[in-house]
Formats: C-alpha cells, structure tokens, sequence
C-alpha cells in the first residue's frame, strides 16, 4: 500500500509541479544505488552457499545444466513471441519520429559503458583483474566466477572450510537484514523516481512512442502468460497463488524499473514455496545474468521498431542473424535500470542495418519500458526457478501452495 501510495503521490507531482517532479529524481537514484550496492555479496554469498549446501559437485552441475537449459529455452520463447508481435503489428511504420542524428551524440554521452564484444571479450570481461575488484566493478560476470570458484574450493577442502562456510552463511542472514532496512525506503525511491519521470516526459508519453510501449507490453504479457500456464501444469502453483506471493516484489519493480532490488526476497520467498536454497540459491542469481527475458523481448520489438520508423526492410535472412545475435546479447545486460538499453546499443553496434544512433529516440520513454522488461524479467527468474527445482525432483510441500501431484 505504502508503495501505490508513493507512485500514486509521484505521478501527481510530477504531473502538476514537473519542475518540482524533475528535482525529486536523486530520490529514486539514491534508493536504487543503495540497492544495488548490496548485490554483489548477496550474488556471492547466495551462490557459494548454494553450492556448499547443494553438497556433490555432480549435483550442482546438473542443476547447472538444468538452469543453463530452461534459461536457453525461455530465451528463444521470449524471441520468437516478440517477433511474432513485432511483425503482426509493426509499431514503428508510418510514424512522424524526429531525426535522431542530433540526439546521437547526447546517446553515446549517456549511455557509454563496456559491453561484451565477442565470445573473447565474453571470457575476459569474466575473469577480474583481481579477486576483490569482482565487487567493486559493478559487473554480474565476475562475481559470478569468484563464487564459483570459492563454492567448488570449499566442497574440495570439506571440514576445513566449515568455518568460512559458517561465516557466509551469517554474512547472508545479515545482508538480508540489511536488504530489510533498506526495503522501508521503497515507497520514498518509487515516490522520486514516477514524479522524475512524469515531470520530464509527461503522462502521455511522447505520443507516437506508445506504439512501442503496447507491442512490447502485449508480447512480455503473452509470454509471461506461457510460463504460468507452464508452471501450473508442471508444478500446480497457479498464478494467482504467485501474484499474492510476489505481489510486494513485482510493485517495488514496477516503481524501481530493477530486478535486482528484490533479489534476496525472491529467494526467500520461493523457498516459502518449497524450493530448497540449494538450488534457488543457484538459479536466481544466475537469472539475472542469463535469463534476462523482458530484455530478449525488447531487443526484437525496439529493433523492427526502429527499423520500420525508418522505413528500412529487413530480409528474412537479416532478421535470423538478429535472432542469433540478440541470443548472446540479452545476456550482456544485468537487472538493473537501462541495461536492456545498453543491450539494443551492442546489438545495433554489431550489425549495420539500422544505425545505432537511431536508438536516441527511444531514450525518452526508456524508464517506460525498462518497468516492462523488469517485471517480465523477474517473472521468467521465479517460473524458471520453480520449473528447475520440479524437474530435480526437490519440490517440497508448502502451507502456501496446494498439495501435488507426483
């Protein structure tokens, strides 16, 4: 409630006071930097614990293996239905859009950063200059890595590493604290963050750009609809069961446009719904660097959408090496605001049809968008997670959820 109340108070201010509104952006800023500094060592403590707890390093590999497919497979869905939408409705054709050549040099002010350029910088861009610079250097891949390979240390060294692994898992229940205390300051950040940006853009926001907003709203709804209709025949759990579990979550996304401010309440949750630790611990984490589902879909809508703005035709053969390159590049982004952005930008900059600069004129609705790609996003993280731990067989029964079927 506190949380409607601050979008509610925040499109109002921003509405009738834009000035004012446009002041109160640091708000929203503040909350989301005081998140994310919290995750890189929960994304680490969760992973090593998750290993340790998960016992045998056979067992980990194969819900490894488990999470790398049903992430692979939601990633193609996720494709295939913003296609499917893109071209039924082609949101970009026919639209007065301003020329974007004097706004390119403001997008790669904005928006310059260090991007994946290849399955080489991938493996580089992986493996940090240091063991500590893995936390400082705002990147999931890293981490990643450096978890992995203190997880697998510490099964190899068994009772040896029993006080280390003693210590993380204190050093997660304190950093859930922690993630608490700063949670209470949800409703200020969504508060700052809608007033921001009703203030600057208005609630109508730029007119022909909702073209955009609705085809990528109707293909994150279609596939966010497949994976609940997925996970209630594979698991029982409806969706109306999980939007009463996550609807907190899905509200602080909605007013933070992040995935990653809630991940510590996802994991707490879904155990809540009898998933062990030992695997969320693995496959939520790893979600927001390789399931990034409201991501995919945008690259397909944003790319034809820019593509028929200026009135540029892509051959079926084009569209397939999109298809193949948006694969890899929906996993460079994290789940934080504008990644999904930075992620159009390294699409568009590794093929040559449609001119990266062209993307300055989606800048304004992006905060738009990014709630879309966000909510889609940890929508496909929690179905993932449950279709994961249903096809190990770790299930548990749940006060929360029916009673099912083996």
């Amino acid at each position: 409630m506190q949380l409607l109340l601050g979008i509610v108070a925040g499109t109002a201010v921003g509405y009738l006071a834009p000035t004012w509104g446009r002041e109160l952006g640091p708000l929203g800023v503040a909350f989301v930097k005081a998140m994310r500094m919290m995750v890189p060592p929960v994304l680490f403590c969760t992973i090593v614990e998750g290993i340790v707890r998960h016992g045998a390093a056979r067992d980990t590999g194969a819900t490894l293996l488990r999470s790398l497919l049903v992430f692979l497979a939601i990633t193609v869905a996720a494709l295939a239905l913003g296609l499917g939408v893109a071209l039924l409705l082609h949101p970009g054709r026919g639209l007065p859009l301003a020329p974007y050549a004097a706004a390119a040099s403001a997008l790669e002010h904005q928006f310059a950063g260090r991007y994946v350029t290849g399955p080489g910088d991938f493996l580089v861009r992986m493996v940090p200059d240091t063991l500590f610079s893995a936390f400082t250097a705002g990147d999931v891949l890293p981490i990643l890595f450096v978890a992995a390979l203190v997880g697998f240390g510490l099964l190899r060294i068994g009772e040896a590493g029993a006080p280390i692994v003693r210590a993380i898992e204190a050093l997660t229940r304190l950093q859930f604290v922690i993630f608490g205390f700063l949670t209470r300051a949800a409703p200020v950040g969504a508060f700052g963050a809608i007033a921001y940006t009703v203030g600057t853009y208005g609630l109508v926001f730029l007119g022909s750009l909702g073209h955009l907003a609705a085809a990528l709203a109707l293909a994150c709804a279609l596939l966010v609809t497949l994976l609940l209709a997925l996970v209630r025949m594979v698991t029982g759990i409806g969706p109306l069961l999980l939007l009463r579990t996550f609807r907190d979550e899905l509200l602080i996304i909605l007013g933070t446009s992040s995935t990653e401010v809630v991940l510590p309440r996802l994991i707490e949750k879904l155990e809540a719904l009898g998933c062990p630790r030992s695997i969320v611990g693995l496959t939520v984490p790893l979600g927001y660097s390789l399931n990034l589902a409201g991501t995919a879909v945008y690259l397909v809508v944003a790319t034809l959408f820019l593509a028929d703005a200026l009135g540029l035709a892509l051959s079926p053969q084009r569209l397939a090496t999109y298809l193949l390159v948006m694969l890899v590049t929906s996993k460079a982004a994290a789940g934080v605001t504008g990644s999904g952005f930075s992620a159009l930008l390294l699409t568009l900059a590794l093929l040559p049809d449609v001119p990266v600069g062209a993307a300055a004129m989606l800048i304004a609705v992006d905060r738009f968008l990014s709630e879309i790609r966000a909510l889609t996003s940890a929508s496909a993280n929690v179905s993932a997670s449950l279709l994961i731990t249903r096809w190990a067989g770790a299930l548990a029964p749940s006060p929360l959820a029916p009673a099912r079927r083996e």
